[in-house]
This record gives C-alpha cells, sequence and structure tokens, in this order.
C-alpha cells in the first residue's frame, strides 16, 4: 500500500541525554572520589533554540536509596509541556550524611546555570521539583538560596536559587523524631540516623530542615501531599504551609484525597496540569 500523509508539526522532537557527570565528590570513605550524574531530557534541535525554563527533579528513597532514571517516564509529561527537565543523583545515607545531599543539589544547579547555552536552559528560570526524601532536598534548595556557605565544589560563580518549588510529600522538618517513634505516621529515628548520622544532635536536624530555615525570599513553593500518607503525615506538609505563608512567601498546598505515599494519583494528569500551571505564573 503506498500512501501520502500531510502531518502537521505540534510539538517539537526530544532527546534524552543520559549520565551526564556534573560533580566529583568523595567516595568510600573519602578515600576515593565517584562522578554524580544527571539525565536530561532537551529539544532534539537545540541549535538558535529559545531558552525554556528547567526543572531540576530529585528522587526520593528514604535518604537511603535513589535512582535518577526511575521517574523519567512521568517527568516526559513536563518535558513536552515546554520544560527542560534535569533528574538529578544526589549521595544517600550509606555514602555520606547530611549537607551531602544539598551541596549535590546546589552543585547541580550551578553546573545547569553555567551550562544554559548548551542545554537551551533559561537560567532566570530553574524550579526544584522533588518526591518523598527528594522533595525534602527540592524544598532544602530552595529556602537555602542565599545561603552561599552550602554552595561549594565547581562552578562557584553561578548561583544555586531557584525560582520555585515543587514539594511532593516531603519532609521538611527533620526535627520529627527526636522524642522517640510514636507511630506510624511519625518517622522513626533510624529512617533520619540515614540521613543526618547516627546520634544526630538537634542543631543538625534543624539544620536539614526546610521548615527551620524559611526567610521571606524563600520562592513560591506548591505542596502537594496525599491524605491517606502513612510516611510523611499531612501535618508535615500543613504546618510547611503554614509557616511559609507567616513568613510572606507564596504557598499553595494541595491535599489529594485517597493518595498514599508515592501514590499513582500524584501523577495523574489533572495534578501534573496544576504543576505545570503553578510553575507558567513563576515565569
Amino acid at each position: 500500500m503506498r500512501e501520502y500523509l500531510a502531518v502537521e508539526k505540534k510539538r517539537e522532537a526530544l532527546s534524552l541525554i543520559t549520565a551526564v557527570t556534573y560533580a566529583n565528590v568523595e567516595s568510600w570513605y573519602g578515600a576515593t572520589r565517584r562522578d554524580l550524574h544527571m539525565d536530561l531530557i532537551v529539544p532534539k534541535n537545540r541549535e538558535s533554540h529559545k531558552p525554556l525554563p528547567a526543572i531540576v527533579w530529585f528522587c526520593g528513597g528514604a535518604f537511603r536509596v535513589m535512582d535518577r532514571s526511575v521517574w523519567m517516564p512521568e517527568l516526559m509529561y513536563f518535558a513536552e509541556a515546554g520544560f527542560v527537565v534535569a533528574s538529578v543523583e544526589y549521595r544517600t545515607g550509606n555514602e555520606a550524611v547530611f549537607p551531602a545531599p544539598i551541596l549535590d543539589a546546589k552543585a547541580a544547579v550551578r553546573f545547569l546555570r553555567a551550562h544554559a547555552a548548551d542545554y537551551c536552559i533559561d537560567p532566570e528560570h530553574i524550579f526544584s521539583m522533588g518526591e518523598s526524601a527528594g522533595g525534602a532536598i527540592a524544598c532544602l534548595l530552595g529556602v537555602t538560596g542565599e545561603d552561599r556557605s552550602l554552595d561549594q565544589g565547581d562552578w562557584l560563580e553561578q548561583s544555586s536559587r531557584v525560582s520555585a518549588v515543587v514539594d511532593y510529600y516531603g519532609l521538611a522538618d527533620m526535627t520529627i523524631s527526636m522524642e522517640g517513634f510514636e507511630g506510624n505516621d511519625i518517622i522513626p529515628p533510624w529512617m533520619l540516623e540515614e540521613a543526618l548520622g547516627v546520634r544526630y544532635t538537634r542543631e543538625k536536624a534543624e539544620a536539614a530542615s526546610a521548615i527551620m530555615r524559611i526567610t521571606p525570599a524563600a520562592p513560591p513553593h506548591l505542596i502537594l501531599q496525599g491524605l491517606d500518607d502513612t510516611v510523611v503525615s499531612p501535618e508535615q506538609s500543613r504546618n510547611y504551609y503554614k509557616a511559609l505563608v507567616e513568613k510572606g512567601v507564596g504557598a499553595e498546598l494541595i491535599e489529594i484525597e485517597g493518595a498514599q505515599h508515592g501514590d499513582d494519583l500524584f501523577f495523574q494528569d489533572v495534578v501534573k496540569d496544576r504543576v505545570i500551571h503553578f510553575l507558567q505564573r513563576e515565569m
């Protein structure tokens, strides 16, 4: 069969660039070093392409494990809506405790700004987004935008600030377990020891808590929380939302009925469209 087909171009083709090295960090008890990577979804034809806003995504995993590639199928929705997407590897607790993850997150943002032209990124519109432990990192990245003490490594001439934050059920208050484990809506102490270190102090827990570090200069937040979450209590997100508003920071809280931790409900088009609408307002 021979057929003539006239096709209307409604969207541009995208490319997946994998395993881009953005930092080199200490490994194996400080005796060796290894590269940290990110995967990017970018326009296929980048020559003379207009700069696009970028989403920097952080996978969850209870600060114990992470996989920068696992959410890429869902993140395609944002790329098709006109965002460059960078899914970032960061060090987990088996390798390095806090502040390692936020140091890595900030290094990733600086790398993207330094290479904005290579990946069609608008350096003035970089957003942080993550789920669970990655949501905690995304929030901390947002509220520490002006804290240069956390900028370590390469590309230090670049800023690590972000223009907005999207938090999927992240843990904003790391002090939650300081008084002990009292039920399945409270994070057990051993879990935070993965992130903060064994016998961590209140001072360290507060330093790792986005809710403790909010200033009026923090960027706007969109918080997504499941009402049936028994890992991160809905009260975490409510308290974080309230603290942002009290500091004069723009914030929205969307509570999803019936959603558990990491639920598929968060990744339905209607929810992703709300995220896109929020980010577009901040451009």
